[in-house]
């Protein structure tokens, strides 16, 4: 079955919507980006629409259709200009390309009709890449400790704790040995 063209939108009894995109572009080269994009339990629904928003064609594309090579769902990340992002969904008759903003839009489309058409659920990398940036920081806070307790620099943190003899507040530098004002217990303040 090919794409199926209406001039309104409109859905079948038993589908539903799972994701909606606005302000998609269509097309190699891309055009306009006043498009909507619909992903349904059914079909991708491409509504193309006038500058000033109202419907022009609704393009439907079963999902049926689109191509499967050895139970991979044929649904890409295109950077057909090495600036914008497209989701490149094949089919038996040729490619259809939308462009989104972020390429983690297209990850995220490619990875929905991937589990819609599958059933299977698809592994997300991260969209906004902190768990990396704090395992960064780490290791780099890490490597400085290093470098200070190779060299004898004493640390510039400043820590506390309660005296384990009788409780009272006792602070000072991160590693440093200190004594408790009130009992004269010494106290090392641990480091992290």
């Amino acid at each position: 079955m090919a794409k199926e063209i209406q001039h309104e939108l409109t859905f079948l009894p038993d589908e539903s919507v799972i994701k909606r995109a606005e302000k998609v572009g269509y097309g190699k080269p891309i055009s306009t980006s006043n498009n909507d994009l619909y992903l349904t339990n059914m079909a991708l629904i491409h509504v193309k629409k006038s500058i000033f928003g109202k419907i022009k064609e609704v393009i439907r594309y079963p999902l049926s259709d689109i191509r499967r090579s050895n139970d991979t769902v044929e649904v890409k990340l295109g950077r057909p200009d090495n600036v914008t992002y497209t989701l490149d969904v094949y089919f038996d008759y040729g490619i259809e390309s939308f462009k989104l903003t972020w390429e983690q839009d297209v990850q995220d489309w490619i990875a929905d009709i991937t589990e819609t058409i599958t059933g299977i659920k698809v592994e997300r990398k991260s969209d906004d890449g902190f768990e990396e940036l704090i395992a960064m920081a780490q290791s780099a806070n890490a490597m400085i400790k290093d470098v200070k307790k190779t060299f004898g620099i004493k640390s510039d943190v400043v820590k506390g704790c309660k005296c384990p003899d009788c409780g009272a507040p006792v602070s000072g530098l991160e590693g440093e040995t200190v004594q408790c004002p009130y009992c004269g217990n010494f106290v090392t303040l641990e480091t992290d």
